[in-house]
């Protein structure tokens, strides 16, 4: 079982591989992103799946958002930026922090911004703080998702929107096909991924309604396919690394394998990255 100090863990051995994979520096962001007919490289997917979500979600002048999960702020920025947004920006891990905080300078949004470390699922925030709940590729960290969920209706708004993008594991898998999806789960810190009925579930549970799903595998099949031949570049990095550093942590050794796995599953249909919607009832 993965604890949030396990998460926080993980980023930190893994931001070389962002950094190099991801172009890190300029791309501000630590997601799939989002390909579709507006887009002609890697970098400009990256960005559009805030484009994406902030269309969906219906996001307006001068709305409060809380970024679930903030990375290293590039949603966050983005929004204060594209949408005159005021954001507040959560992680787990305060190198993260760190980073947006400067980012944000950067891009002159400080009056718009604030970047704390905080929990997603027991933030603190006053009832009713926010417009938007924005998570991307974040709730899957979660280990009860009704534990993010409920947190989610408590801070929203009456009539708030909750936005989401992440991972969801296909239904009725047998034996085999979970423990694989688990492995590459446990790659990221991550516990297990929810499917997507589960997660209908338990955003009724949560009082949630107006829910509207999208299937967006194919707008990030590219970025998996970009992660999946990175494997191959890494592996005899990440073998070196074994052998220079035998105590390594699990998740040191198996960071670049994730990148194998996750593609691997995806082809097997074992997952979909899925795109919800969701509201707060009034």
């Amino acid at each position: 079982m993965f604890s949030k100090n396990d998460i926080s863990r993980y980023y930190d051995l893994s931001e070389v591989h962002y950094r190099k994979m991801w172009d890190l520096d300029k791309s501000r962001s630590l997601h799939y992103g989002y390909w579709d007919e507006s887009v002609k490289n890697f970098q400009q997917a990256l960005f559009n799946i805030n484009k994406v979500l902030a269309e969906i979600a219906g996001i307006k002048d001068g709305e409060h958002v809380l970024d679930a999960g903030c990375g290293v702020g590039g949603s966050s920025v983005w929004l204060a930026k594209e949408k005159n947004c005021f954001v507040t920006g959560i992680s787990l891990n305060e190198t993260q922090i760190k980073k947006a905080i400067s980012l944000a300078k950067a891009f002159g949004v400080t009056e718009k911004v604030v970047f704390e470390k905080k929990d997603f699922t027991n933030t603190s925030y006053p009832a009713g703080s926010f417009d938007v709940v924005w998570a991307i590729e974040s709730v899957c960290y979660a280990d009860d998702k009704s534990d993010f969920l409920k947190e989610a209706n408590r801070v929203l708004k009456p009539g708030g929107r909750l936005i989401i993008a992440d991972f969801f594991k296909t239904k009725h898998l047998d034996r085999e096909e979970t423990d694989r999806v688990k492995e590459w789960a446990a790659c990221w810190a991550i516990n297990d991924f929810s499917t997507r009925e589960e997660f209908d579930n338990k955003l009724k549970e949560s009082c949630f309604h107006n829910i509207v799903w999208e299937d967006a595998t194919d707008a990030i099949l590219p970025s998996a396919k970009k992660l999946y031949r990175s494997y191959f570049l890494g592996i005899i990095g990440a073998m070196l690394y074994q052998l220079v550093n035998p105590n390594a942590t699990e998740l040191g050794k198996n960071s670049v394998r994730s990148a194998y796995l996750q593609y691997n599953t995806l082809k097997k249909g074992l997952w979909k990255y899925r795109i919800v919607r969701a509201s707060r009832s009034y």
